[in-house]
């Protein structure tokens, strides 16, 4: 059997569109039910062409957006105006399509998709100097004397 040419691919896609069964539309343009079935897959269908939406199409992989592209924008602008934030931080503070809480890696690709690149969350040790207990006891307890302060007893 010949493929289907891609004008009758195309009026077929239309015909699905407008509510016809997949039967009816085999049987209408002469070619198995399966063949109409495949095309219902969202590969196949037809999207309109604006400069808007180049970017989202870019990444359709069969699988439903977690994020809007206004959400998008907004995550490539936090991460332009603070350059340092880590998207674990972005990720927790936003919130996906139904109430999904979307990954730090989404936003990570994201942020690759308009060429940014997010910093990384810090994993060595924090080098920041802590107030302690120690530093809240006398300075000999500091040095290592054998006096004894009111919080250690």
């Amino acid at each position: 059997m010949p493929q289907m040419s891609q004008v009758l691919r195309k009026h077929a896609i239309g015909m699905l569109m407008a509510g016809m069964f997949t039967r009816a539309v085999a049987r209408k343009l002469n070619v198995n039910f399966s063949t109409i079935s495949h095309l219902q897959h969202p590969k196949h269908r037809l999207k309109p062409q604006t400069a808007k939406n180049t970017d989202v199409e870019a990444r359709t992989n069969c699988r439903p957006c977690v994020t809007t592209p206004v959400q998008d924008l907004h995550i490539r602008l936090l991460h332009l105006w603070d350059r340092l934030r880590p998207a674990t931080r972005t990720a927790d503070e936003t919130v996906g399509l139904h109430n999904q809480r979307i990954s730090a890696q989404t936003v990570r690709n994201r942020l690759r998709e308009a060429h940014l690149r997010a910093c990384r969350p810090h994993q060595g040790l924090d080098l920041t100097a802590v107030l302690t207990s120690v530093d809240k006891c006398s300075p000999s307890m500091a040095t290592g004397t054998l006096e004894k302060c009111d919080l250690h007893g």
